[in-house]
């Protein structure tokens, strides 16, 4: 009997097999197999080049990064708590992408010194992904720079601001490049009064002007990249002033029968901008007359004048830079007056004769209605000469001196009658007897007439004669001339 067992070599193996099967029995009694679920973040794109090559970028339909991949696999109960998400990786090959973008996912585990699994047993809840694919495109943008804040009193941002570099180029999906608009920086000037420079981050801003959260580093380099975000900038702050504008004569003539009487609007002000030195130098903007042309005008002209023209170089309007004036052109009118006898000065008169003025004298004068208005007949100078008159009726011609705001356009001719100063008779002291030796009725004495001269007079005459007295006649003029 003792020989049958140890000689019994398939009675051994028998019993060897059960032997395991115990144990198999024992071990999944006390050590069963459980299914471990886990989330896997780790996503690895393979064969990217096939998308890359084609000038195109890709994103998945779902975002496995952020949502990760449900994987299960079954593991001994010991076991459980070792595995973790992170020992397995998510496998995307582009290459195997189908025609409608689709490609199948693959699960691998990476190892673990702690526990075994089967990579077979391996299983997930996602079986697939949706590629979409997208054209990579580039463009160039101009950096623009807004300065945020207000400046020291009197000082204004300069139009010259600098930024390096000047453009950025920019390379992304054309998801992405259709919201960019714009990029620029951000300065802050508040209360400042010098240059500003230094360094700030580019921005991105969409067509309304708002900033977009769109950071390339979230994106694949090759998807998603700017030449650079770093810009360098240098801000100038000026100096500002108020200063008025000043007007050459303007050219040209006006209409016959039209005057130019001054310009409208000459009295407007300016601020212009530059830095301290250069803007102490300038007090007013002169505008030449080139710009200001009457010829031939017979109203109003408006001008509209570019001061930016017209300041030094280096200085800058910052205000308003086009101004409007008006040159003004008034018709001229013509009015008649009547000069009476008294209004009228006489000159050069011969002694002993009386002049009278016959009668009012017309007068035409053209000037503006409002100063014609304003001019009375006290503010004319009329007056005649009296000089080669002939005793009897003259015919004078009228003389006016008006002032430079009128023109004389006529003044008629006076009559003047030139008549001897009648001689008054004389007095004669008789005394019954003569004197000297000598008795009659002849002159004892002489008589005195004093006549005037040709002074002017209210009435128009001149050499009015005077009666003199007794004791007065030891030699007096009678006529204008001399008694013996």
């Amino acid at each position: 009997m003792k020989e049958k067992l140890t000689n019994n070599w398939a009675l051994k193996l028998i019993s060897v097999c059960l032997a395991v099967f115990l144990w198999l029995i024992v071990i999944n009694g006390t050590n069963p197999m459980e299914y471990k679920t886990v989330t896997v973040y780790n996503i690895e794109y393979r064969n990217e080049n096939v998308v890359v090559d084609s000038n195109k970028t890709y994103t998945l339909e779902k975002n496995l990064e952020s949502s990760g991949v449900a994987v299960t696999v079954p593991v001994r109960r010991q076991d459980y708590n070792k595995v973790r998400g992170s020992d397995f990786k998510v496998i995307v090959d582009l290459a195997k992408m189908g025609p409608f973008g689709s490609v199948d996912i693959v699960v691998e585990w990476l190892g673990s010194d702690e526990y075994e699994i089967r990579e077979s047993d391996i299983t997930w809840k996602t079986p697939n992904v949706t590629v979409i694919l997208e054209d990579v495109m580039k463009a160039a943008h101009r950096i623009g720079i807004q300065t945020v804040g207000t400046p020291a009193d009197e000082y204004i941002v300069g139009d010259d601001i600098q930024v390096t570099p000047r453009i950025v180029e920019i390379m992304a999906p054309q998801s992405v490049m259709e919201q960019i608009h714009s990029v620029g920086i951000e300065v802050n000037v508040d209360g400042m009064n010098s240059e500003v420079s230094g360094t700030a981050q580019l921005k991105l801003y969409d067509v309304a002007g708002k900033e977009l959260n769109l950071d390339p580093a979230s994106y694949e380099d090759y998807a998603f990249s700017i030449s650079q975000s770093e810009i360098s900038y240098t801000v100038p702050l000026l100096k500002t002033k108020e200063v008025g504008l000043r007007f050459d004569t303007p050219q040209g003539t006006v209409a016959e029968g039209y005057r130019y009487t001054g310009i409208q609007g000459a009295n407007q002000t300016v601020h212009i901008a530059g830095l301290r030195g250069a803007l102490a130098d300038v007090e007013f903007i002169q505008i030449p007359s080139e710009v200001l042309n009457l010829d031939g005008a017979t109203q109003n002209v408006e001008v509209q004048i570019d001061t930016s023209r017209y300041v030094p170089e280096g200085i800058t309007v910052e205000s308003e830079n086009v101004v409007t004036v008006t040159l003004v052109v008034e018709p001229l009118i013509r009015q008649s007056r009547q000069l009476l006898p008294e209004d009228i000065r006489m000159e050069s008169g011969q002694e002993g004769w009386n002049y009278t003025i016959r009668g009012s004298a017309e007068i035409v004068i053209e000037g503006l209605e409002e100063d014609l208005n304003a001019l009375t007949d006290e503010m004319l100078d009329a007056w005649i000469s009296l000089a080669d008159m002939q005793e009897g009726v003259n015919t004078a011609e009228l003389h006016v001196t008006l002032d430079n705001a009128f023109k004389l356009i006529s003044a008629g001719n006076v009559t003047v009658t030139m008549e001897p100063v009648p001689v008054p008779e004389t007095t004669q002291d008789i005394t019954g007897g003569s004197q000297g030796g000598g008795a009659g009725t002849g002159s004892a004495g002489s008589a005195e007439t004093s006549s005037g001269s040709a002074a002017s007079g209210a009435h128009g005459t001149t050499g009015v004669s005077q009666t003199s007295k007794p004791e007065e006649q030891s030699g007096g003029r009678a006529g204008g001339t001399d008694a013996s």
